[in-house]
């Protein structure tokens, strides 16, 4: 969901223009001259006045897009936008449809009071491709964009999963995160460890506080080869203080399948592995098919005292 940053409408970007306008109307008859011929069935369309706002023009909405538009022909496109500046409104005369600017975020175009030619970074084209290079946007699609820059409303654990494996720098970060994800919550519960959280201060907290959650600035830190580091880090600090901290290792578990004396972690994602039942821990090459030896003890006693209270 969009903060109400992204979901305010920005000052006069949307407002239809009703003077000023940039593009003149020209006459009918010039029309004709300078219409090419692939746009020759809307020109009765294209020449009637209309109302911007009205059923044949409505302003972009504030949304995100995470599909790459299809290349389509400029002719086309602008008669599937009922001959309109995609932005104000405004009615396009033939003769100028070629200066219409292109925005690759939203697959229009838009007229120039519309359209500084500004550029961004295209969401879609990240996700999918890994592409960082910037296309040029209109206005309103610049202010949503640069909006959202900082805001983790990227999921990829309900979709575009596989660029992990497409980006082995994304998928370190994905390994890293989620060992702080479950390192933090153990050190949340000790009094002794508030200047290890300190250092979490120094990444936005829901690369912490939640796994799979990024944002356009986090995936072109990761890009650059910042986020990871910074991330191993405080990873690595934090480990020095559970493995020297008394109250933090009471709070670990023995594997009860190989019986290692050994304090084993939830955050030690590559080597250990949760019930999903009783959330204890094991080792994973223990647990790979055996039965949670915890679980069965609660089912045990469970029946057990099922058992008395039928007697």
């Amino acid at each position: 969901m969009l903060s109400e940053e992204v979901t305010r409408q920005p000052p006069g970007s949307l407002i239809p223009a009703s003077s000023g306008v940039s593009m003149e109307v020209g006459e009918e008859e010039q029309a004709e001259e300078e219409l090419d011929s692939s746009v020759d069935t809307a020109r009765e369309v294209m020449l009637k006045s209309r109302v911007p706002g009205t059923e044949d023009w409505v302003p972009p909405p504030c949304q995100i897009i995470l599909t790459v538009h299809p290349p389509v022909k400029r002719d086309i496109a602008v008669v599937a936008q009922n001959f309109f500046c995609a932005g104000c409104g405004t009615p396009i005369q033939p003769k100028f449809v070629k200066r219409l600017r292109y925005c690759e975020y939203l697959g229009k175009y838009f007229c120039d009071r519309c359209h500084s030619s500004a550029e961004s970074c295209i969401p879609a084209r990240i996700l999918l491709m890994w592409d960082f290079r910037k296309y040029q946007v209109s206005d309103f699609s610049k202010w949503l964009l640069d909006s959202i820059w900082h805001q983790p409303i990227f999921n990829l654990l309900s979709g575009h999963h596989s660029l992990y494996a497409k980006v082995k720098e994304l998928d370190r970060v994905k390994d890293i995160q989620e060992q702080l994800f479950h390192i933090k919550k153990l050190l949340k519960t000790c009094r002794f460890a508030d200047s290890v959280l300190k250092e979490f201060e120094q990444v936005p907290s829901h690369l912490t506080d939640e796994c799979h959650m990024f944002s356009m600035d986090d995936f072109l830190r990761t890009k650059k080869g910042l986020l990871a580091p910074l991330l191993k880090d405080i990873l690595r600090a934090s480990l020095a203080h559970v493995d020297s901290c008394e109250l933090c290792q009471g709070k670990g578990f023995i594997c009860e399948f190989c019986q290692s004396t050994t304090v084993i972690f939830p955050f030690q994602t590559m080597t250990c592995r949760r019930c999903a039942g009783c959330r204890a821990c094991f080792h994973k090459q223990c647990f790979q098919s055996s039965r949670c030896p915890r679980c069965a003890r609660i089912i045990a006693r469970r029946q057990h005292s099922e058992s008395l209270t039928g007697t």
